[in-house]
């Protein structure tokens, strides 16, 4: 559904996408977290054709995206995403005009449950509630791919465990691909199915989130054990203090013996090796 070959992308001298190649070919909720600055933004509005890639090719259901694309198949907002300044409902009524598969029901629904006014206008709404208009707008299109980047900036907890159900049972309704840019993996973890993290303009890893529960690790205890457990191991990162070591591993876990502690990694600390920081040094 989503072919990447070799993307690069440019801006002048920083290059912030490196050759990246990458198949998403099933529909499913994607996250794609990433530090500030690794790419992210970048990533998904080559997707959505805003922008032209340096080199390599972008296809979406085996049509070249660039941004002369006509119809891309892609449905983006980003950010502190701006309209023009209607009332909420109009904004809504006039996304549906434009496009004839718009899910206007849905929206309506959407705009009654996060009680979104709709006789106000979009500039004094405040920027959560903005963004969940884009979002609102974004998920109606029932385009068959869908880029949503840092859709909860601006929301308290309530408003984002229901940004997730949304989420859900918009995917239920229509199935497609669909990828969130976020910063709060844990939170979105019961929603989606896969994980795209990036650094540096790479792609680091790419599988499930039951991989990750059965594979990332934390094997702590003497220097000279860990390093003895995790021998020919995946060790993604790695903390020394003294003569005590601890090994984060995506791979199988070494046996347990009473000199060392072995513990599943949590999904935030498995990003957070993956994308090689951890507070202090690296060792």
């Amino acid at each position: 559904m989503i072919e990447l070959k070799q993307v690069t992308k440019q801006y002048g001298q920083a290059t912030v996408l490196k050759n990246i190649t990458l198949s998403i070919d099933e529909p499913g909720i994607y996250c794609l977290p990433g530090r500030n600055g690794a790419g992210k933004t970048t990533l998904l509005k080559s997707i959505a054709g805003y922008q032209n890639v340096s080199s390599g090719t972008i296809q979406v259901d085996g049509k070249t995206i660039t941004t002369s694309t006509l119809d891309t198949g892609v449905s983006y907002i980003e950010n502190f995403a701006k309209h023009f300044n209607l009332p909420v409902q109009k904004l809504l009524r006039i996304a549906s005009e434009v496009n004839p598969n718009y899910d206007y029901d849905f929206a309506l629904e959407m705009m009654e449950r996060f009680e979104l006014e709709g006789k106000k206008k979009f500039r004094h709404l405040s920027l959560g509630m903005k963004t969940m208009v884009s979002t609102i707008i974004c998920l109606a299109s029932n385009k068959e791919v869908i880029l949503l980047d840092e859709p909860v900036l601006g929301f308290d907890a309530i408003m984002r465990v229901e940004f997730y159900d949304m989420l859900a049972e918009s995917f239920q309704k229509h199935p497609r691909t669909i990828i969130v840019s976020t910063h709060i993996i844990e939170e979105i973890a019961k929603t989606i199915q896969k994980l795209i993290i990036i650094d540096k303009g790479r792609i680091r890893f790419f599988d499930t989130l039951q991989s990750i529960q059965t594979n990332a690790f934390c094997i702590s205890g003497l220097q000279k054990d860990v390093e003895a457990a995790t021998q020919n191991r995946n060790v993604i990162g790695q903390d020394i203090v003294g003569g005590l070591a601890t090994s984060y591993i995506f791979d199988n876990p070494p046996a347990q013996t009473g000199s060392l502690e072995i513990h599943p990694l949590s999904l935030q600390d498995f990003f957070i090796q993956m994308v090689g920081h951890k507070g202090g040094a690296k060792k």
